[in-house]
């Protein structure tokens, strides 16, 4: 393998353009030989803007370019296991968006082969990599709030209300696939929750045990619009971890809202994310801005640890500026601390050291085993333990 790795990115809808295409573009350590779509147009227009030396529409091809020692593969998940098991045929070590796949069965399928052909495998849960989360966990570590027994998140946005008038500029296919596609497998939960799942189990090392959840499909139930209502637009689960902590996740994509600290959810569409970590010695709000943003939230801490007078109150953990650059994540550098960077030098460090990439495998996995015990959760009405 050549000093700088290799990349095809396969798939350049919008999680490439944003977090995968302009940061192996611009990393040292990195340089872009193809990328490939079913739709040749989107192939095209990602070969001009990053000057890429191929361009395919069928993975089989770029996967057979010379000088491609690593895959990005941000297709829908219906076809990772497809292609995250062919690259891994081919020897290509394999960076995999997240959700790793529909099912446990098909995280099991991709993990095997990755296994049998030797190659690294990281599943992309970008969150590990934001600034704000990855204080989050230090802060657990060091004991500020104590020993953390609930969690909670409460995400979301309007736009399946009114999509014409909702939907930004720019985003219209990304959400239409998801709202419409019968072979994706799960609508907003399955989308949004392994985000969590894996997020808190990184913070509380900690498994999830046992799911409770009620799901609402109101695009078709409530609003009588059934073709973006293929699948579930309204979730909220209550889990109970293997430490004794209770998770509450609440998602949606027709209501959100108003977040604590930075307010976002004020205007029509906008997405909201936030929530609260609760510990025996202390408390702790985060507030995140949507996922294409460089910037890093904002966390507020109130704990019974040396902090300062014992009447602080509540005070805001300060965070890194980020440095911004004009033209937005289709620039480069936008921000050098945005957490898809970060997540991909943390991906080429195991290339070149020959370390175990994490997230890995048994972490896809373990997100979508508790996807599937929501799943029949839902469908039973009953609490259920998650498979191991």
């Amino acid at each position: 393998m050549g000093e700088r790795i290799g990349f095809g990115v396969i798939g350049c809808g919008t999680a490439a353009w944003i977090g995968h295409l302009p940061w192996i573009w611009e990393h040292p350590g990195a340089r872009l030989v193809v990328v490939c779509d079913a739709d040749r147009n989107r192939a095209a227009a990602a070969q001009q803007r990053y000057r890429v030396p191929a361009v395919a529409t069928d993975y089989r091809e770029a996967l057979s370019v010379p000088g491609v020692d690593a895959v990005a593969i941000c297709t829908p998940p219906a076809s990772h296991c497809e292609i995250a098991t062919a690259a891994a045929r081919r020897g290509k070590h394999v960076l995999l968006e997240k959700p790793m796949a529909r099912n446990v069965a098909e995280c099991d399928e991709i993990a095997a082969a990755a296994r049998q052909h030797g190659i690294a495998l990281m599943v992309g849960h970008e969150k590990r990599f934001h600034l704000a989360c990855d204080r989050i966990r230090r802060l657990i570590a060091e004991g500020t709030l104590g020993r953390v027994f609930y969690l909670d998140v409460h995400w979301g946005a309007s736009v399946k209300l009114a999509p014409e008038r909702l939907i930004p500029e720019g985003y219209r296919e990304s959400y239409a696939w998801r709202w419409t596609d019968p072979t994706v497998g799960g609508g907003i939960l399955q989308d949004h929750l392994p985000h969590y799942v894996d997020l808190w189990r990184w913070w509380t090392g900690a498994e999830v045990e046992t799911v409770s959840a009620e799901v609402l499909n109101v695009a078709r139930d409530y609003l009588g619009q059934p073709e973006i209502g293929l699948w579930e637009d309204f979730g909220s689960v209550q889990m109970r971890f293997s430490d004794g902590a209770v998770g509450v996740f609440q998602t949606s994509t027709v209501g959100r809202g108003l977040s604590p600290i930075l307010h976002q959810g004020s205007g029509l569409g906008e997405w909201s994310e936030f929530g609260s970590l609760y510990g025996t010695r202390g408390q702790l709000a985060f507030d995140f801005l949507p996922w294409d943003s460089p910037e890093h939230g904002r966390l507020m801490v109130w704990s019974l640890e040396g902090r300062g007078q014992p009447d602080r109150g509540w005070y805001q953990v300060e965070l890194p500026e980020p440095r911004r650059c004009p033209g937005g994540p289709r620039s480069p550098a936008t921000n050098e601390t945005f957490m898809f960077r970060r997540q991909l030098d943390s991906f080429l460090q195991s290339l070149q050291t020959g370390s175990e990439p994490q997230p890995g495998a048994a972490d896809g996995r373990a997100t979508l085993a508790v996807v599937e015990a929501v799943s029949q959760s839902w469908r039973t009405g009953a609490k259920v333990r998650v498979a191991k």
